[in-house]
């Protein structure tokens, strides 16, 4: 299932539908993401799986963004 938009448009999996699957916070998801270290191992296996199901990749354009810095 791929999630929508509230115009019905298709749009990429997002760090709340991980979360969602996951049954986490999205703090949580983008700690492990970020790689974080104060992340429980069941945790972050149950995000990881989570991710893989979802599709989710992180946006580089938001990274950028964030950072300053190209990648």
């Amino acid at each position: 299932m791929s999630p929508t938009s509230p115009s019905g448009r298709q749009r990429p999996p997002a760090l709340r539908d991980v979360a969602e699957l996951a049954g986490v916070s999205i703090k949580t998801v983008s700690n492990v993401v970020n790689d974080y270290p104060h992340v429980r191992d069941s945790t972050r296996e149950k995000v990881r799986e989570a991710i893989l199901q979802v599709g989710y990749r992180p946006q580089v354009a938001a990274q950028q963004l964030r950072t300053g810095a190209p990648r």
